[in-house]
């Protein structure tokens, strides 16, 4: 019997459970399994899964019964090789699996790495909101629609790809807000994952276009649409990445747990 058998999206579901009730980053497997992320399903047994890997290009979560070591040993070597990805982060519950994935990811290519998960205040975000913020002369904050996802996907961060099959997808169920210099997209904050009205933020800005206030300002109006719309904004990143955290508290964000994941760059 083959250690690792992968779904199609029509038979995603049936790992559903598996994942639904995790205590961080929920949303990443979630988006994959609702069929609006882009990604993939594998599991020990296809009728009756008891553990899955669910992948979104690098983004991994290995979840269910961690004596499945012959299912985690065949995720392990699946990992190593890439498959057309130059990295993963993998997160894994329960914690038990840890052990077992401490002796097969190793490194100098695999790397634990801690990263902070937050939760959101929608009144420390109106004490921001109180605060005046005015974008600088020349630049412009738009609603990121389908096209403008497209200029994105092609142009400015090709990574947006792997969160997304097209931006028609993203369209119909991502939301995004992005900031304009002379007609060029310099900044953008937008839906990466997505899942029971939860959305995992997405934020960058060009260098040259830095220090001026642009992810505060597309944050804002990422957040701003959330709570208008009953929606929840998420925010992780790196436990070492302080300018992130420190963006992360000004929008009304709290620290709730730090958690260790297998960081792999391939060689």
């Amino acid at each position: 019997m083959m250690p690792m058998h992968e779904l199609a999206p029509s038979d995603f579901s049936r790992v559903g459970f598996l994942f639904q009730d995790l205590p961080y980053g929920q949303t990443i497997p979630n988006s994959v399994i609702a069929g609006w992320g882009k990604g993939r399903v594998f599991v020990d047994d296809e009728a009756q899964p008891t553990a899955a890997l669910v992948c979104n290009n690098g983004a991994c979560t290995l979840a269910g019964d961690a004596s499945q070591v012959v299912f985690a040993e065949a995720v392990c070597r699946w990992l190593l090789e890439y498959h057309g990805s130059d990295y993963f982060i993998l997160y894994a519950f329960p914690d038990q699996w840890g052990s077992f994935l401490d002796r097969y990811l190793e490194p100098p290519h695999i790397r634990k790495r801690r990263r902070l998960d937050f939760d959101f205040s929608t009144p420390a975000f109106a004490l921001l909101t109180n605060q005046p913020h005015v974008i600088p002369q020349g630049y412009e904050l738009r609603r990121i629609d389908e096209s403008l996802m497209e200029e994105i996907r092609q142009d400015v961060s090709p990574y947006s790809r792997s969160y997304w099959r097209s931006a028609a997808d993203f369209h119909r169920h991502g939301i995004g807000f992005c900031v304009l210099y002379e007609a060029e997209i310099v900044g953008i904050c937008y839906t990466c994952f997505t899942w029971n009205g939860h959305h995992d933020i997405d934020i960058m800005t060009s260098e040259k276009h830095q220090r001026k206030g642009l992810r505060l300002a597309v944050a804002r109006a990422f957040i701003e649409h959330c709570i208008r719309n009953g929606l929840t904004p998420d925010w992780d990143c790196w436990s070492k990445n302080l300018a992130s955290v420190q963006l992360a508290e000004k929008l009304g964000f709290t620290s709730r747990v730090e958690v260790t994941t297998f960081h792999g760059i391939r060689p």
